[in-house]
């Protein structure tokens, strides 16, 4: 009897035992999956807090960009709006300065025009009365060479006309010196049959000829071996 008590009591407090342990099992697990879940809902609120987080900073550094674009892009629009206004305010001082070039270059153009057409009227006034200026010279020139050239001809002819009456003149005294000093032949009588007696008859008269022009004296005629009576010369 005690052992079909024993038994039972036994799978009894096996069965309790089984139970209760199944229970603590299970409490164990249904403890241990709500701290799981609880460490999960931790853990993904804390992701969806650093997410948020993230999100936050990062639309912060966003919108810090964005306003830092935007100032920066407001800041290029303001300098390139400067700088266009530069440029045009240049481009225009450029114009006006060209304008004011070209005005400047036509007034001077005009004006050297002007000063040309001045210049050029001088010039022509100026040659003509060089060109007057020097047709006086010239004439007065040809005028004075012809001047020059007549009194050198009078000279000439006067210095000519001296040396002629001088030559004349010492031709005229040697004439007289020679006439005086030169003596006249007389003239030998030859016989009639003496064959050269007419030469030396015309020799003796054309040297007593030249002897009275007083001219240059010719060689005296040959007298024969024998003269004949002397005549008188004569005069």
């Amino acid at each position: 009897m005690k052992k079909g008590i024993v038994l039972p009591l036994l799978t009894l407090l096996l069965l309790l035992s089984v139970f209760f342990g199944y229970r603590a099992y299970k409490a164990d697990m249904r403890r241990k999956e709500a701290e799981i879940r609880a460490e999960n809902e931790r853990a993904l609120a804390d992701v969806k807090r650093q997410e948020a987080e993230r999100r936050a900073a990062a639309e912060i550094e966003a919108r810090r960009l964005a306003e830092e674009k935007a100032r920066q892009e407001a800041l290029e629009a303001e300098q390139r709006l400067a700088r266009l206004r530069s440029e045009q305010a240049a481009a225009e001082a450029a114009r006006r300065a060209a304008e004011e070039a070209a005005r400047r270059a036509a007034a001077d153009r005009e004006q050297l025009v002007r000063e040309k057409e001045a210049a050029q009227g001088e010039a022509r006034r100026l040659a003509a009365l060089r060109e007057k200026e020097a047709a006086a010279a010239e004439a007065q020139r040809l005028a004075a060479l012809q001047k020059l050239q007549d009194l050198e001809r009078e000279k000439r002819e006067m210095a000519d006309r001296e040396a002629m009456r001088l030559a004349a003149l010492g031709r005229q005294q040697a004439t007289e010196v020679r006439r005086g000093s030169l003596p006249l032949l007389s003239r030998s009588v030859y016989p009639l049959d003496y064959k050269r007696k007419e030469h030396y008859y015309i020799g003796v008269e054309i040297y007593n000829a030249m002897a009275r022009e007083g001219g240059p004296p010719i060689r005296p005629p040959e007298t024969a071996p024998a003269p004949a009576t002397p005549t008188p010369p004569r005069n």
